[in-house]
C-alpha cells in the first residue's frame, strides 16, 4: 500500500512522547524536578492535524505534570500517559474511539513503541532511533525528535491527504498569484 493510501485512511495520529515530542534527554532542576522542552513546530503540526479533523493523541510510558500541562494546552483527544504496556491500551483506544489499527498513524522512538508499531496502519519513527524500529516503519522522518519531527509528519499526512495548502492558507492567507 503506497503512502498515500495510508495517509487518507488516518483517523487518528498517535505519538509517544520522549523522543518525539522531546530530545529524549532529561534534564532535572536542582531540586530534582524534571523538565521538558518542546518544539512550537510540533504544536502548531498537531493543530494542523486536528483542523483537518485528525484525532490526535499520546501513548506514553512515562507521566509528568509538565507535559499534561503540555498537552492539555494543545487539545489533545487522547492523554495515555504512564501506561507500559502501549499494545493493550492501542486495543482499548481503537474499541472506545471505534477506530480501527490500519486508521492509525504512530511515531514512536525506540523498542518499547516497536509492538504499537508493528500493528498501525501508519507507522513512523524519527531519524536516530534504532535499526530494529526503523525496520518496521513505513517512513523515517528526517527532523529529530523534538525538533519538528510531528510537524514533519503532520505536514507528510496533510500534503498527501491534499489538504495542506488549504489548511496553512488559513494562518498565511491565499499564496500570491504570478502574473
Amino acid at each position: 500500500m503506497s503512502l498515500r493510501e495510508r495517509a487518507r485512511r488516518i483517523k487518528m495520529v498517535l505519538m509517544d512522547v520522549d523522543g518525539i515530542l522531546t530530545d529524549g534527554r532529561l534534564y532535572y532542576t536542582e531540586e530534582g524536578e524534571r523538565l521538558k522542552v518542546f518544539s512550537v513546530h510540533d504544536g502548531l503540526g498537531i493543530k494542523l492535524l486536528q483542523r483537518a479533523g485528525i484525532l490526535t493523541g499520546v501513548l506514553s510510558g512515562r507521566e509528568s505534570s509538565a507535559l499534561e500541562r503540555r498537552l492539555r494546552e494543545l487539545g489533545l483527544d487522547e492523554i495515555l500517559m504512564g501506561r507500559a504496556e502501549k499494545g493493550e491500551v492501542l486495543e482499548h483506544l481503537t474499541r472506545r474511539r471505534s477506530i480501527s489499527e490500519e486508521e492509525i498513524a504512530f511515531i514512536g522512538d525506540d523498542l518499547v513503541d516497536v509492538p504499537v508499531l508493528k500493528r498501525v496502519g501508519f507507522p513512523v519513527t524519527v531519524a536516530s532511533a534504532p535499526p530494529e524500529v526503523r525496520r518496521v516503519c513505513v517512513y523515517v522522518t528526517l527532523r529529530e525528535g523534538g525538533n519538528g519531527a510531528l510537524r514533519e509528519l503532520a505536514d507528510l499526512i496533510l500534503k498527501l491527504r491534499g489538504v495542506h495548502r488549504e489548511l496553512l492558507e488559513k494562518y498565511t492567507g491565499p499564496a500570491p498569484t504570478l502574473k
